[in-house]
């Protein structure tokens, strides 16, 4: 039985992840600061799943000995797949009102989670081992007021090609899976529209690439409203 670790599993993205993983089988591990927040998370997905194979566990990613715990306790020496699904809010602010400590600030707290997350977990990864970041389509588009959003979405897109080129020779296939669009999730439901990608969609998106890593040869995997796949 494959095992994977979902981080972030509690957010939108993270329980479309878990629930697709958990309904076809493997062994998952969904891990997030909210013990509360997780525990919905499993009896969601048990719902939906009652056979389904998922445990929680309570971590973080803020700095690297709190990843170091965190890959400790989820044996990731023994994952076939670490998915995360984490990012940080920015509250709509145009840049004529934003200090660059504003930005840096915000860089720091995306950033390093997905930092200290492939640092810590990629060495520890068994050979042929998926490591899955989910990303932002908005690397490739710039709003009003969300510039710094953008700006975020492209630098991670850029150190997860770094961290790919960087790990050649390891073993472990790292990807990126840039979700194009806005989320139909659970924080969202009520205002989501028709052409938002479901957060089933996109866990659906994220076992394909899990499962069959060959069929996925790029560094980059773009989910959008016009590939979308039925979960």
């Amino acid at each position: 039985m494959k095992q994977a670790l979902v981080i972030g599993a509690a957010g939108d993205v993270g329980r479309g992840v878990a629930g697709a993983l958990a309904a076809t089988g493997w062994q998952v591990l969904g891990a997030g600061r909210s013990a509360g927040k997780l525990r919905d998370v499993r009896d969601e997905v048990r719902r939906l799943t009652p056979d389904a194979r998922l445990t929680t566990l309570v971590g973080d990613l803020a700095t690297e000995t709190s990843t170091r715990g965190l890959a400790d306790d989820a044996h990731a020496d023994q994952l076939d797949a670490v998915v995360t699904t984490i990012g940080a809010p920015w509250p709509a602010k145009p840049l004529a009102q934003c200090t660059f400590d504003d930005i840096a600030g915000y860089f720091d707290r995306y950033l390093r989670l997905h930092f200290n997350a492939a640092k810590v977990f990629l060495p520890l990864l068994k050979s042929n081992a998926v490591y899955l970041a989910v990303g932002g389509g908005m690397a490739d588009a710039v709003f009003p007021h969300l510039v710094p959003l953008s700006m975020t979405q492209a630098a991670q897109r850029s150190l997860i090609r770094g961290f790919a080129k960087e790990s050649r020779g390891s073993g472990v296939h790292i990807r990126e899976l840039m979700i194009a669009s806005n989320v139909n999730g659970r924080s969202t439901r009520d205002v989501a529209e028709p052409d938002w990608l479901t957060d089933q969609e996109i866990g659906s998106r994220a076992l394909e690439i899990v499962s069959d890593i060959d069929a996925f040869p790029g560094t980059i995997v773009t989910i959008s409203p016009q590939n979308r796949v039925a979960p």
